[in-house]
């Protein structure tokens, strides 16, 4: 928990600046894959190390969506999703933080 905490502040520390979506590996793996889905864009990284910050300025829409968040490590594959807030489109940045069984989402205004 305490470590999330910290992985949490990161992640916001490094949405001030740059892309809008700020993406954090927190699962302590160094991932083949990751692919983040939203309203039906979705972009993909690959070879992303553990507790690595991914920026994206994928458009976010104006009404509250579903993130679909994929990645693949040594052959296993996770996936999760999460409902972002209604006027996530009007945040700064938003911050997703993920790890093997929870994600955390945090929008800066």
């Amino acid at each position: 928990m305490k470590k999330m905490l910290v992985l949490s502040a990161v992640v916001l520390l490094a949405g001030c600046g740059g892309s809008k979506l700020q993406l954090n590996n927190g699962t302590g793996m160094d991932l083949d894959s990751v692919t983040l889905s939203i309203a039906g864009n979705s972009e993909t990284w690959y070879n992303v190390e553990s507790n690595k910050t991914l920026g994206s300025d994928m458009l976010l829409p104006d009404s509250a969506a579903t993130i679909l968040l994929e990645w693949e490590a040594a052959g296993d594959q996770w996936r999760m999703e999460y409902v972002m807030i209604d006027s996530a489109s009007r945040a700064k940045t938003v911050s997703i933080l993920f790890a093997l069984e929870e994600m955390s989402v945090n929008y800066t205004f």
